[in-house]
């Protein structure tokens, strides 16, 4: 019997996330890895947690509740402090325009079902993160395929794709995931008229908004968006809708993100989360609510001094080691180092050897584009490595790739 002639279309859709798996691969200790875009977990604020924990159980009645279903909206103390985190001058955000959603993962989800079917077009970034792919590949989209350059999508070949007809536009503004690249402002501002020329929805994704090292990037799309509509105006006509998560500054295992929306949006995907998991843990929710109410400020500005130290190492070491005929992007902020190779170069076939010969580990390119293309790329995360480690790796990294090209020529 083939139980492939009894999966539905959806089903046959879903692919294996080459991360996922190659994670799998790292769990031996001897490999480098700089493959997972991972926060560092001794960084972790575990001890605050402990805090909080111990406050909870010392009331009884507080405790049980944590232990209990709740709403599927969300925990209300950090529904509110998401809202009053991302109000504005010209956006009053209420609780009502708050989801909590298991981790930002599930607001993809979420708002994929809302928005695409098969045929579908969707706009979205070559290259761009994996794990948004994933989920609109379930609904079989139409992929609208974006080029980039070293400032995030180019203005027009995006005009194209919403002349084209994309319903969607998927981006990541901040310190891009895979690409590294932060989209400026003038370029922000036109996207926002852009999708309102042209009626598309934007789903930003903020995850990394926080983790900035030379500065604080520009506005996000869902603040220039408030002031391109006026005050107010959001709630009755904004096409933006924005995911955070706790993932990246807290800790991942928590399951915490969230969703910003317009409330016709978010009453779908209320109905939505209650049929997919009913809600998100409450006792994880009150514990991220605790951690954002306390010292958060100074957990995410200690979070950016370490990897700013980690970041500014791998270039360092990437401008002194790699060939000429190498380009890297230079993130000011993030997770992630964006590696270009020399045409004809193949980063599948690069890995195979740096695990072989290095005990080193990245992410091909390729699986970040939306079809065919960025075989000659690569990924590499400097979150979780310390400078030292970092330097020494991208050295070894660096005189393979060296190898590789003399023997190309060769």
């Amino acid at each position: 019997m083939s139980w492939d002639d009894k999966f539905s279309k959806d089903a046959k859709s879903i692919r294996a996330s080459e991360i996922r798996e190659l994670l799998k691969i790292l769990e031996d200790p001897g490999i480098l890895s700089f493959a997972g875009g991972i926060p560092d977990p001794a960084l972790f604020p575990m001890e605050q947690v402990k805090k909080i924990r111990m406050d909870i159980e010392r009331q009884p009645d507080l405790d049980r509740q944590a232990m209990q279903y709740s709403q599927t909206e969300g925990y209300a103390p950090l529904r509110q402090w998401v809202a009053d985190r991302h109000t504005t001058t010209e956006t009053t955000l209420e609780s009502g325009n708050i989801l909590i959603t298991n981790g930002a993962q599930q607001s993809l989800t979420l708002l994929a079902t809302i928005f695409l079917e098969a045929g579908t077009p969707i706009a979205v970034a070559d290259p761009t993160y994996l794990g948004a792919l994933q989920v609109f590949g379930t609904r079989r989209p139409e992929y609208l395929r974006v080029e980039t350059d070293e400032n995030g999508v180019r203005l027009d070949r995006l005009e194209e794709a919403f002349k084209a007809g994309a319903k969607v536009f998927y981006t990541i503004p901040d310190f891009q995931n895979p690409g590294g690249m932060t989209i400026p402002e003038d370029r922000r501002r036109r996207i926002v008229e852009l999708a309102h020329q042209y009626d598309v929805v934007i789903l930003e994704d903020a995850a990394y908004r926080a983790l900035y090292y030379d500065g604080p990037p520009p506005p996000s799309l869902f603040e220039l968006e408030g002031q391109f509509l006026g005050e107010g105006q959001w709630q009755k006509a904004g096409l933006v809708i924005q995911l955070g998560t706790a993932s990246k500054t807290l800790m991942p295992a928590l399951r915490v993100g969230w969703t910003i929306a317009p409330k016709p949006i978010l009453e779908k995907m209320v109905l939505l989360k209650q049929a997919n998991d009913l809600h998100t843990s409450t006792l994880n929710q009150m514990i991220a609510n605790g951690l954002f109410q306390k010292d958060f400020d100074e957990h995410t500005q200690r979070l950016r001094s370490v990897y700013q130290e980690r970041k500014d190492a791998m270039l360092e070491a990437l401008r002194q080691h790699l060939p000429n005929s190498v380009r890297f992007s230079t993130p000011t902020g993030g997770m992630f180092v964006w590696v270009q190779l020399p045409e004809g170069m193949n980063a599948r076939r690069l890995l195979e050897k740096a695990l072989d010969e290095e005990k080193i580990a990245f992410v091909p390119g390729e699986a970040f584009f939306a079809g065919s293309g960025g075989e000659n790329t690569l990924r590499l995360s400097f979150s979780t490595c310390s400078p030292d480690v970092i330097r020494d790796g991208m050295q070894r990294l660096s005189a393979l790739i060296q190898r590789e090209c003399v023997e190309k020529v060769a």
